[in-house]
């Protein structure tokens, strides 16, 4: 019985980081602006931490990484870029 060819990662799937990398820019753009995440004072703060530009970068890198490209993830942490409590988006959140 022949092998079955092996299945493209996820990351060939996606296009590789170039394709990534579009999205990723399109992302942060809406990200940035979006009016819901930017009233919370914490986010909007982190908003202005790291330029645009070194956001998306670093942001590509994390999926190239995460989708099984051969980048590697120089960021922080997660759990320490995302402690800002985001419980503000759930539209049916009971206080």
């Amino acid at each position: 019985m022949p092998a079955e060819p092996q299945k493209p990662s996820l990351y060939e799937r996606l296009g590789g980081i170039y394709s990534i990398s579009c999205v990723v820019d399109d992302l942060i753009d809406r990200v940035m602006t979006d009016a819901r995440l930017n009233a919370n004072p914490a986010v909007n703060e982190a908003h202005h931490k790291v330029p645009p530009p070194g956001f998306k970068y670093l942001v590509t890198e994390m999926v190239g990484w995460a989708s099984g490209g051969p980048q590697v993830y120089t960021g922080r942490p997660m759990r320490e870029s995302h402690s800002t409590d985001l419980t503000f988006l759930l539209p049916n959140r009971r206080s």
